[in-house]
């Protein structure tokens, strides 16, 4: 998988590490502020749904129709427009008086998210190392820990949940101009030497076997021009990306990790009051452990990713998410498990999508990457979704909360079977079969 490509000059390196910074910043704060927030606006506990299905619905539109979008703007204005419409809908839920104006400022929220993601995971996935993305998924991580811990302050010290949005709101603006003042410097143009990187040739011609993934042959199209926005002239629906060998795996692999990585976000607390038996203060503490795993398993598996390739950072995480669900399971003295399974989720989390990310362009061909990710990134909306909700229903048919590390060894081992496919179909077409 080679070493890290420059990107060009400095300056996009630094916009790109805000941009990832950008998403994380709000992604924790309404699971975790919709006690106050619905209490604010006269809403009961379950509307939250309704908010969390308008986010998830803008992400997932978002992130389908993003590669038109960054094909005729290019990565930096498709940043600079997800950023903004993030600070239009955080500054708007800071000063919402009506559920329903949430709802509304739900949308652009959504949408924002979507299109970041997409612009940013396609633009570093074609041009560094895995080792380079793990760290700037480590970067939303570290936003996502920040606005959580923000957040909690801000409410502990018995100031309105609208402070809080408002305080990230503004932290977000700034990042916006910041990200806007540099735009002109972002290159979506690709170097000789970061088609090379891609093992790109000319001779496949549009072929989706030849790029080199886990040192095998898998997909390969020439770069036109050296240029992905002019390679793809022709949109890829969603039916021809389906079509694509390991397509479907991939999609239900990133579902499988995002719903154990979103419902141990809502439930974590929970679990742990109910079958546990913490004080709620006390669950709230350890539950956060989770965004402590997730930054420094990033960071962690950023180093392994030197050496490491994507398969294993994949298997690696798979393994500590099934060693973490057995720990949730066997009986512990103390609070050496509330301590440790939190963090283990977290740091088998991490690593997982960066190496998806890593490995779309090499699976796929660079210039299907942006739909690609647009796919999976609608994946993952749909998991934030349904995932969370779908083990309410869990819980109550069983009555007990200890479903929870059942529910997640579910997830789990569809995640392991998924990648499993995704190996064999990398083998196979490496032997020509």
């Amino acid at each position: 998988m080679g070493g890290i490509v420059r990107t060009g000059t400095p300056g996009v390196s630094l916009q790109v590490i805000l941009g990832f910074l950008a998403i994380g910043l709000p992604e924790a704060l309404l699971g975790a502020s919709w006690p106050a927030m619905g209490a604010g606006v006269h809403a009961p506990l379950v509307a939250v749904v309704g908010i969390a299905a308008v986010l998830a619905a803008g992400s997932a539109a978002a992130a389908i129709t993003a590669e038109p979008v960054a094909r005729r703007f290019g990565s930096g204005r498709t940043v600079d427009m997800g950023v903004a419409l993030t600070v239009l809908a955080l500054l708007g839920f800071s000063f919402a008086p009506h559920y329903w104006v949430l709802l509304v400022f739900a949308l652009p929220y959504g949408i924002g998210s979507g299109m970041l993601v997409v612009a940013l995971n396609a633009y570093v996935a074609v041009r560094s190392a895995n080792a380079r993305i793990t760290w700037l998924h480590a970067t939303t991580a570290f936003g996502a820990l920040v606005g959580h811990t923000v957040l909690g302050w801000i409410i502990a010290d018995g100031a309105d949940w609208r402070w809080a949005y408002r305080t990230i709101g503004l932290v977000q603006l700034a990042l916006a101009v910041v990200l806007a003042a540099g735009t002109r410097r972002w290159r979506d143009h690709l170097t000789a030497a970061q088609m090379a990187q891609l093992g790109e040739t000319p001779y496949a011609q549009g072929d989706w076997r030849g790029f080199r993934f886990f040192n095998v042959k898998i997909a390969e199209t020439p770069y036109a021009q050296g240029d992905w926005r002019h390679d793809m002239r022709r949109p890829h629906v969603v039916r021809t990306l389906m079509a694509m060998p390991a397509a479907v795996a991939v999609i239900v692999l990133m579902f499988a990790t995002t719903s154990v990585e979103q419902t141990t976000m809502l439930w974590a607390s929970s679990y742990m009051v109910h079958a546990g038996g913490m004080s709620i203060h006390t669950a709230g503490v350890y539950a956060n452990l989770f965004f402590v795993g997730l930054v420094a398993g990033s960071v962690v598996a950023g180093v392994v990713a030197l050496k490491v390739r994507d398969v294993w950072m994949v298997v690696g995480g798979i393994a500590v998410l099934l060693g973490a669900v057995v720990l949730m399971v066997v009986p512990m003295a103390g609070l050496w498990r509330a301590l440790t399974a939190p963090v283990l989720l977290g740091v088998g989390c991490a690593p997982i999508a960066p190496a998806v990310v890593h490995a779309t362009p090499r699976l796929f061909g660079a210039a299907r990457t942006p739909a690609m990710i647009g796919m999976q990134t609608a994946a993952v909306s749909l998991a934030t979704l349904v995932s969370p909700v779908l083990f309410a229903g869990v819980e109550r048919v069983s009555g007990s909360m200890h479903a929870l590390p059942w529910y997640l060894l579910g997830f789990t081992v569809i995640a392991l079977a998924a990648y499993a496919r995704v190996v064999r179909v990398a083998r196979l077409h490496a032997r020509g079969e």
